[in-house]
């Protein structure tokens, strides 16, 4: 009687007829898979021990013509060797990135299950990605990230690092109606928060609602009762409910913009040109220059980016020359303009910072690239194109 690894290689070697010939092609290539890893000096593992008899027990009858003993063999199934064992992993845990940045990884042996269980989260987990051979997933540590990935790993009995633990059971603990009764701008009395925004409105601003809404994030403070979208672009914008919004191009004409922008006090302002739409480019900077105009700050402008080019670069460049928008990045410039693809150095080393960035036409929503790091600072990032980015459609499409 053959033991079933060697009835497999039997089986393998028959030639008239083939395997092929014998059964359907996928299951005579799942068996030929298997033939490779029983040739091999690790073997094969107990579960695709239990593949194997499944697929020959469903094929005994037309196997037979290939080998008469099938049968004997399956009834009592013996094996020339010991499976090879696979150690079984499963952890969540902290580490450090290339860039020396915290992160979440989620590492595990492969599993159905389990790579299944990762794919519902993708799109609830921020930033969720995986190697390339799926056994490890990274995940930024934030505590809503810490939460999902613990409540969704406990069950599948994942080891789960000590540190991890403590700062869910502190996520756990913590009250929604006393962080925000904490947090309310009306408990607020500390003097830090009271230097920081005199310092942003100056002391004689006259500071209205709109106003109080649209610091909020900036600030990390809660204002009571529900924000609603508005019935204008100021309190559109003031009611935002991310960081990051779009307006509609075709709704909002870019003065409308800059004067919802001044009204709000949220100059200076970082405008990025998207690099990928040369025909677009000509077009917005004589938009934004007449928006400019419309509010008088045509005196302080500065485009940190040149093309080249006889024909478009040429006008592009002429557009800047022609309008002086040549002015150094200090404490007095209003208006500051990138490309998307690439930001200068003194930026970086200046002490100038926008306080609110509008991307023209950028097909990606500012999501990529060293511009858009940069733009990271900021608590209010307009997408002003006709339609909103592709991400911004996924975003929509998780949720």
């Amino acid at each position: 009687m053959h033991t079933i690894d060697n009835l497999l290689l039997t089986i393998l070697d028959c030639q008239d007829p083939n395997l092929e010939q014998t059964i359907n092609a996928k299951d005579a290539k799942v068996l030929r898979s298997i033939g490779v890893s029983v040739n091999s000096s690790v073997f094969i593992t107990e579960n695709q021990s239990r593949l194997l008899i499944k697929l020959l027990r469903e094929n005994c009858n037309t196997l037979t013509n290939l080998v008469s003993e099938i049968g004997d063999s399956l009834s009592n199934p013996t094996w020339s060797r010991r499976f090879r064992y696979i150690d079984q992993v499963r952890k969540l845990y902290i580490e450090k990135n290339h860039d020396q940045e915290s992160r979440l990884v989620v590492e595990f042996t492969f599993n159905s299950e389990i790579r299944k269980l990762m794919g519902s989260l993708n799109g609830k987990v921020e930033n969720f990605d995986s190697s390339s051979n799926g056994r490890l997933w990274f995940a930024d540590l934030t505590e809503k990230n810490i939460v999902l990935l613990v409540d969704a790993l406990q069950p599948m009995n994942f080891e789960i690092d000590e540190m991890i633990k403590h700062h869910y059971g502190t996520i756990k603990s913590w009250s929604l109606d006393l962080v925000k009764e904490q947090f309310a701008i009306s408990n607020i009395d500390n003097k830090n928060f009271q230097t920081a925004i005199t310092a942003d409105l100056g002391i004689a601003t006259e500071i209205d609602k709109n106003i109080i809404n649209d610091r909020s994030m900036r600030y990390c403070y809660h204002v009571d009762g529900k924000k609603n979208p508005g019935e204008n672009l100021v309190e559109y914008l003031a009611n935002r409910p991310t960081t990051r919004i779009w307006v509609d191009k075709n709704q909002h004409s870019l003065a409308d913009v800059l004067a919802a922008l001044l009204e709000l006090k949220r100059l200076p302002l970082l405008v990025v040109f998207d690099n990928m739409t040369n025909d677009k480019l000509i077009n917005n900077l004589e938009i934004l220059s007449n928006a400019v105009k419309t509010h008088g700050l045509d005196d302080a402008v500065g485009v940190y980016f040149r093309l080249p080019g006889q024909d478009l670069g040429k006008k592009f460049n002429g557009l800047i020359a022609q309008n002086n928008y040549n002015h150094r990045l200090d404490m007095d410039l209003k208006v500051a303009a990138l490309s998307s693809g690439k930001i200068p150095k003194f930026f970086l080393n200046s002490t100038w910072k926008p306080m609110s960035v509008l991307g023209l036409d950028t097909r990606m929503g500012l999501r990529h690239g060293k511009t858009s790091v940069y733009t990271n600072c900021c608590d209010l990032v307009i997408e002003y194109a006709e339609e909103k980015s592709i991400l911004e459609i996924r975003k929509i499409l998780w949720q």
